[in-house]
């Protein structure tokens, strides 16, 4: 691959240093993308864009707290200053708090998770967005990683399930309002997933008991698994998708 490759297209992904993000990360770059890494952890991320240029792929990075408008509208003001477009947009930025009842939730926590999962996705679709009507873009595409509490919910897990049902509902909205400009919007739910986020949830042979005993295909999924239907909806070949929401659970919403 030339890095240098100006006709390449970009895919920006928050949270790409690690889990979700990096198995998109990676699957782009292997299919031609221009990768923009977004993540709040600057030692991973330049570990992670250190691997990339080693393997020859045109790749970026960029040290930034979602939760901070000015630091994502920066990125993108910089993208357009150097007269590049950002052709998909990946948000998987996002926490995963603790359990805690509704009258016992610390309210920081609650703000937190609604930070970083809501507010973070919405600075990066408005700021891509922004360039993209700047650009006077004839296409492009968003996928919100939300998650199967995107559209149920589980006890104790109040302030992550409100959260994910924002960004499946902002998804919907976005899809419809760009629909003239051929961007397309979609949230992906995955389900259990093996990352860094849920390494702690995996070692509770309990929860991992229960969950298993609920999922068809018994058996948690890679983040690769994720990364491959998130690729496909910011593909040309998902060109008529727009506005949907798609689990990744093995069969558990279904159960």
């Amino acid at each position: 691959m030339n890095s240098t490759n100006t006709n390449q297209p970009l895919a920006v992904v928050t949270g790409g240093a690690s889990g979700i993000g990096l198995s998109c990360i990676n699957r782009f770059a292997k299919e031609g993308y221009e990768v923009l890494i977004i993540d709040a952890n600057k030692e991973a991320g330049e570990s992670v864009l250190k691997n990339l240029k080693s393997e020859g792929y045109a790749s970026n990075f960029a040290n930034c707290d979602i939760t901070k408008h000015e630091q994502v509208a920066g990125i993108f003001e910089a993208l357009g200053n150097e007269n590049k477009s950002a052709q998909v947009l990946v948000n998987c930025a996002g926490i995963s708090p603790g359990l805690n009842a509704l009258h016992q939730y610390p309210v920081e926590e609650w703000h937190r998770a609604i930070d970083i999962n809501l507010h973070g996705t919405f600075y990066a679709c408005r700021e891509f967005l922004n360039l993209a009507v700047k650009n006077h873009a004839s296409e492009g595409a968003i996928i919100n990683v939300a998650s199967i509490m995107g559209v149920r919910a589980s006890a104790a897990q109040a302030s992550y399930a409100a959260s994910k049902h924002a960004v499946v509902g902002l998804t919907k909205s976005i899809a419809q309002d760009y629909a003239h400009m051929n961007i397309r919007a979609n949230a992906v739910g995955p389900g259990v997933i093996d990352t860094p986020m849920n390494t702690e949830l995996m070692k509770d042979e309990n929860i991992m008991s229960f969950m298993l005993g609920r999922i068809p295909l018994k058996r948690v999924a890679s983040a690769d698994e994720v990364a491959n239907l998130i690729y496909f909806l910011g593909s040309s070949e998902a060109s008529y998708i727009t506005g949907s929401y798609h689990p990744v659970d093995g069969g558990y919403l279904a159960s």
